[in-house]
């Protein structure tokens, strides 16, 4: 954990990740939570954003896994809360991790029934990573969820999300209405 070679602390803290995400898949949020302060302690000792074929890594990173981690153990608004204060990159953070981000905050807030929001945070994750969020279950999941509770379509914007996502098939689009 003090090694300061960006790489090997990358390694360090992708283990711990999955260290954290194994101990709250079998509902140890206490480990997890220990697991992730050190891998928090490690990004700040390392003090930037790194992506390498070995680690994913950095302070916005750990924060990032924190905050994925608080809306896994059902911490909707806790989770938007903890993005509000998250740091930005600090080098290199691949974009589909930055997209990834987007659709866990999109879950949460379609959670948290901030329905709006949800759909910001669809469609920044759409912008960052247009192929790769297409095959993301939580993005269909949180998209589908949303059209599902829609009192009625809401335009263009809203059907334009549906299709990328999968939620609605391509020639739905000249059917919807418009506001």
């Amino acid at each position: 954990m003090l090694d300061q070679d960006p790489q090997r602390a990358g390694v360090f803290g992708n283990l711990l990740f999955n260290a954290a995400t194994a101990a709250l898949s079998t509902g140890n949020v206490a480990r997890a939570d220990d697991l992730l302060a050190e891998a928090q302690a490690a990004a700040t000792r390392a003090r930037t954003d790194h992506a390498t074929e070995a680690a994913i890594f950095g302070p916005r990173v750990a924060a990032l896994q924190r905050i994925d981690h608080t809306a896994r153990a059902g911490e909707a608004e806790l989770a938007l809360q903890q993005a509000k204060t998250a740091p930005a990159p600090t080098g290199d953070v691949p974009a589909f991790w930055e997209a990834g981000h987007r659709l866990r905050l999109a879950a949460a807030s379609a959670q948290a029934r901030q329905d709006r929001d949800a759909l910001a945070y669809l469609k920044a994750a759409r912008d960052l990573a247009p192929d790769w969020v297409r095959y993301q279950p939580l993005g269909t999941a949180t998209r589908r969820r949303l059209v599902d509770r829609a009192p009625r379509r809401l335009g263009d914007a809203f059907s334009d999300l549906a299709i990328h996502y999968g939620v609605l098939p391509r020639e739905s689009q000249s059917h919807t209405a418009t506001p």
